[in-house]
């Protein structure tokens, strides 16, 4: 392995600052739940939701950098903040990542570009650019494999940061098997203990502090819904495993272990081919790699199949949990490639870097970046010039946090009310207290929930286009007709 030189250093800050700029250069207007919620907390300083059981940091970190974005006199909403904090985040992480393909033994130049492939992929392009957790336990991982893998491992370090990836996510724990083996491996087994208890005591004292100082659980109860987390998201808040049949799970994963590199999905003719051309060369590439009976090899395997043990069994359709497996697989597309001679090694790198990111441009960021593509925001938009400020507003899906943060309006969550008698005898509620109620056209197209609110009362109140907004309330239809 070489050693490490302050050239090593500049290419670092050079991949670091070039892909911020890259993820600076334009804004995702995709806005998942998670984010908006989270911005939604950060706002009000609520550390009970900021402290998720299964990420605990990401909030808190994002409630710091918002407090610093507003000392220097920002006005704006926090989702912006958290928007660039992930921009930050996953510029670092492919900046760790060229460095630790220089420990892994790749030149300056193939550091660099194995980096730059990195950050144009589609999965860690994308979630750089939209206020979630991800990002900052995959910038911690990033961190503990490149202390791992270097000529003298700190196992006390290396145990630090896969607790602060841990804390950006509890998945990746399933790291562990593949940082004990290349600790251990050639070594006294006791080395172990330094990185295991390095690792239990960074993880549990910032548990036990959110514990005590922000969640505050007044039962077992309480405490074992905070941990459980998205485990615990049905309406009555009881154990939910998000898994399908192994028959379903296992081609979903493998799909989304294509689709990590470029979205192909819904995609017609050439852009179909090339997307899945360009999504299994960084594949065949990292299989000629992990045939390599090397220390490496061996650690980036083991790291992929404890992220899939996990990830098969929970929700092996969803992308963001599969963002460090590009970590993997693209340390391991690298050792596939040493097979080629040095120029035409960087000229692959150049030509995948290149067409990925014109593709992924095309298809998935730019895509994001405009508004009409994203119709609850539309949705929230005409809901904040077309309904009183004082109405509740029926919301469904990402409208529960889209209708209160972009309309400023108070969401009635249907999640919660999905039978007919439920949601009438809510109405009341509302309506007795002298709440006014309104819905849009756009939530009425769920499915039987028109026909619940004419039963109840119904009538148009504002339209625009195909946008329109109802008042909901008894006896306005009869009134209406009159």
């Amino acid at each position: 392995m070489r050693k490490m030189s302050w050239s090593d250093s500049q290419g670092t800050a050079t991949v670091f600052l070039a892909v911020l700029f890259l993820n600076l250069s334009i804004r995702s207007l995709f806005y998942n739940f998670d984010g908006v919620a989270c911005a939604i907390a950060v706002e009000l300083s609520d550390f009970k939701h900021l402290v998720h059981g299964n990420h605990l940091a990401y909030g808190v970190v994002g409630w710091c950098f918002d407090k610093l974005w507003r000392l220097f006199g920002y006005q704006g909403q926090s989702l912006l903040v958290l928007q660039v904090l992930d921009s930050i985040l996953g510029a670092a992480g492919t900046a760790v990542f060229s460095s630790l393909l220089r420990r892994m033994g790749r030149g300056e130049r193939e550091a660099v570009l194995g980096a730059a492939a990195l950050a144009v992929c589609h999965a860690w392009w994308f979630w750089s650019l939209e206020a979630q957790v991800y990002m900052l336990g995959a910038l911690f991982a990033a961190l503990a494999a490149r202390e791992a893998l270097s000529d003298h491992p700190r196992a006390g370090v290396v145990g630090l940061w896969h607790a602060g990836a841990i804390l950006g996510h509890v998945g990746h724990v399933m790291a562990l098997p593949a940082l004990l083996f290349v600790l251990t491996r050639r070594r006294n087994p006791r080395e172990a203990f330094p990185y295991l208890s390095s690792l239990f005591v960074a993880v549990s004292i910032p548990y036990i502090c959110a514990g005590l100082f922000a969640v505050r659980p007044s039962s077992f109860n309480e405490l074992r819904l905070w941990l459980l987390g998205s485990a615990a998201l049905t309406t009555d808040r009881s154990f939910l495993w998000h898994s399908v049949p192994l028959s379903a799970a296992i081609p979903a994963w493998l799909g989304m272990s294509l689709r990590v590199f470029t979205e192909f999905v819904d995609r017609q003719g050439f852009a179909w081919s090339a997307g899945v051309i360009l999504a299994v060369l960084p594949l065949l590439a990292a299989a000629r790699g992990a045939a390599e009976k090397s220390r490496e090899a061996y650690f980036w395997l083991l790291w992929l199949a404890g992220y899939a043990l996990l990830f098969i069994a929970w929700e092996p359709y969803t992308i963001v949990y599969r963002v460090s497996d590009l970590l993997a697989l693209w340390a391991l597309a690298t050792m596939g490639l040493k097979a080629l001679p040095a120029k035409a090694r960087l000229g692959a790198l150049i030509a995948w870097t290149a067409a990925a990111f014109a593709f992924n441009l095309a298809y998935v960021v730019r895509p994001a970046a405009d508004p009409a593509n994203n119709p609850d925001l539309v949705e929230a938009e005409w809901t904040k010039v077309s309904a009183p400020p004082e109405a509740w507003v029926l919301a469904n899906g990402r409208g529960a946090v889209y209708i209160p943060y972009f309309a400023g309006r108070r969401p009635l969550n249907l999640r919660y009310f999905t039978e007919e008698r439920a949601l009438h005898a809510k109405l009341d509620e509302l309506a007795k207290a002298g709440q006014v109620v309104y819905a849009s056209g756009r939530t009425l197209e769920e499915e039987g929930l028109r026909a619940k609110l004419e039963r109840y009362g119904l009538a148009p109140v504002a339209a625009a286009g195909p946008l329109t907004m109802f008042r909901v309330a008894r006896g306005l239809q009869a009134q209406n007709r009159r």
